[in-house]
């Protein structure tokens, strides 16, 4: 009974002993990028300066009777002479003038540069995929020093029971007899 309960923990250990190493496996992720573009047109119009100038003459009044047309030029003359004005601006500016001796009336007006910006932004946007994709990689797992033990006991269980069943085997049997 005892030897059949050794052989039994001997056989059990054979049996656990012999397995191959263990493989893990670990698994890696892909991740796909994004890309984005962006262009942009700059469209400037620039407007050169305005110098500009504008004379009219003022008719005189002539119905026949001089004292009349004298009064009526006078008074004329009077009020164009009211409206002398001027305005500036930063680089614009205007002039309204009457010129009592050439019976005109003057307008000058400059008119500075203006520019005019434009801006267009196109873009292009690649959507984002992302894909957790699963690569299967083996990895040998090391043997332990406990399965190096097990292992190295198994084989001495084997030498041992080859060597039993070789001698039960010439025990029994001689060679004439086979």
């Amino acid at each position: 009974m005892k030897k059949s309960i050794i052989y039994l923990l001997l056989i059990s250990t054979f049996l656990v002993s012999c397995k191959t190493s263990k493989k893990m496996i670990s698994t890696d992720t892909i991740v796909s990028t994004e890309t984005n573009k962006k262009d942009s047109t700059k469209t400037v119009v620039v407007n050169q300066v305005i110098n500009d100038k504008v004379i009219t003459p003022v008719i005189q009044s002539n119905t026949g009777k001089r004292e009349f047309d004298s009064l009526v030029n006078a008074k004329v003359d009077e009020i164009l002479l009211k409206l002398n004005t001027s305005k500036s601006s930063g680089d614009n500016s205007y002039q309204l003038l009457y010129n009592k001796l050439k019976k005109q009336l003057e307008f000058y007006s400059k008119i500075a540069q203006t520019k005019n910006e434009d801006t267009k932004t196109n873009s292009s946007k690649a959507k984002t995929i992302i894909r957790i994709k699963k690569i299967p990689v083996l990895v040998e797992k090391p043997r332990s020093k406990l399965e190096k033990f097990v292992l190295l006991m198994g084989c001495i269980f084997m030498i041992f029971i080859v060597f039993k069943i070789f001698t039960f085997i010439r025990k029994k049997a001689t060679p004439w007899q086979l």
